[in-house]
């Protein structure tokens, strides 16, 4: 089993910010990317994460997935996941957590 380490950089509606750590699991030959961990952060360990999945998502084509991994802009759906993932909303126009205004 492979263990991918995640600091995400949540906001609620209020404008309160704060780091939310998070172990997420997958088998050892398994393709992660970004969504693959958010998903499963998702689905099974908090339901509250607020971030851009959609059946379509996953083919790299509308960009709405988009969020900072380690301070760089990548597609969640296309970007390769890794150990020590800081993850944060792609701007400054957050509605909550990894959700922007367009």
């Amino acid at each position: 089993m492979k263990e991918y380490h995640v600091i995400v950089k949540r906001q609620n509606e209020n404008g309160e910010q704060w780091e939310q750590p998070y172990v997420a699991v997958f088998e050892d030959d398994e393709v992660v990317s970004v969504m693959n961990v958010l998903n499963y952060i998702y689905e099974h360990l908090d339901n509250s994460l607020a971030y851009f999945n959609h059946a379509a998502c996953k083919q790299a084509a509308c960009g709405k997935c988009t969020v900072k991994v380690n301070g760089k802009i990548r597609l969640s759906c296309k970007e390769p996941a890794a150990d020590q993932m800081l993850l944060e909303a792609a701007n400054n126009n957050i509605l909550r957590d990894l959700i922007c205004r367009e």
